[in-house]
């Protein structure tokens, strides 16, 4: 087994997953000074998701990052791109963003398909069947399906605006066990850790009450575009159906080995229909 503390909860309840989502952040996967990939960190997250795949777990990433990486062709006013320029940067940084993706799987002896999604193609029946159809097809055949929103020509009123709530969605459509956002924050705190050194970490939400909502706050970082309360979104849309969230911090080397081995995070666990019980399989793709 990879994980070498199989005895902690949390390595249990990922490895006891069958399907499992991996949100990625704009931060962690590219610098928004230079528009350049984190090649090496990249490189380290695509070797604990192999490690996932090989042992017969399904994998399906839901990544941020081209617009940032596409931006740097860009003049900013008052650093901030309009929404001209901000759809075009995303058609130049998804040619980015999944090239290091290939190429990063290929070389661990997997490949992958390209999945550009948009709020229809949920909320139309006909629409939503065909993507969990793609989504289990390329499942099937050993493909890791790789998800971004469709940010070159979503309106405005009608784009998720964040990636957060797209994965939960997805994790809702696939019926996932586990969803995992990879973040620049450690989890859910009382208080903003950064205005207040009193906050203290959430380890582990049951239900999502007024009191949690009210412990959310905007993303200190200012530069993605999903900040706790979009994250409480998520967390409600996945609890709802019956999958585990954990929200944890991304930068670390290995970030899925590192939440496996109790590191520092926040899980969300549903009261019913979760994994949370399942002994830890073994599993052998259809």
């Amino acid at each position: 087994m990879f994980i070498p503390n199989s005895s902690k909860k949390e390595c249990r309840l990922m490895l006891s997953a069958r399907r499992l989502i991996v949100k990625i952040g704009s931060t962690l996967i590219a610098d928004a000074e230079t528009g350049e990939i984190h090649g090496p960190w990249l490189e380290r997250l695509i070797e604990d998701v192999v490690r996932f795949l090989k042992r017969g777990q399904e994998v399906i990433i839901i990544t941020s990052g081209a617009v940032t990486l596409g931006s740097c062709h860009f003049t900013r006013s008052d650093g901030l791109l309009g929404i001209g320029k901000k759809q075009a940067a995303a058609a130049i940084g998804q040619v980015r963003l999944m090239l290091a993706f290939e190429q990063s799987l290929k070389r661990n002896g997997f490949g992958m398909g390209q999945v550009l999604l948009a709020r229809e193609d949920f909320d139309d029946q006909h629409r939503r069947g065909n993507l969990r159809s793609t989504l289990q097809q390329l499942l099937k055949v050993g493909a890791v399906p790789v998800l971004n929103e469709n940010d070159t020509t979503a309106a405005v009123e009608t784009c998720f605006g964040d990636n957060d709530r797209l994965a939960a969605q997805v994790a809702q459509l696939l019926g996932a066990d586990l969803l995992i956002l990879l973040s620049d924050v450690d989890g859910l705190f009382t208080e903003d850790p950064h205005r207040s050194s009193s906050a203290r970490l959430v380890r582990e939400v049951r239900r999502i009450t007024p009191e949690i909502e009210g412990m959310a706050a905007d993303s200190a970082s200012g530069r993605g575009s999903g900040g706790m309360v979009t994250k409480l979104m998520a967390a409600r849309i996945a609890m709802d159906a019956g999958c585990i969230m954990v929200i944890a911090k991304g930068k670390e080397p290995c970030p899925l080995t590192a939440i496996a081995n109790g590191g520092t995070s926040t899980w969300f666990l549903p009261q019913v229909g979760s994994p949370a019980d399942r002994p830890i399989g073994q599993w052998k793709r259809p």
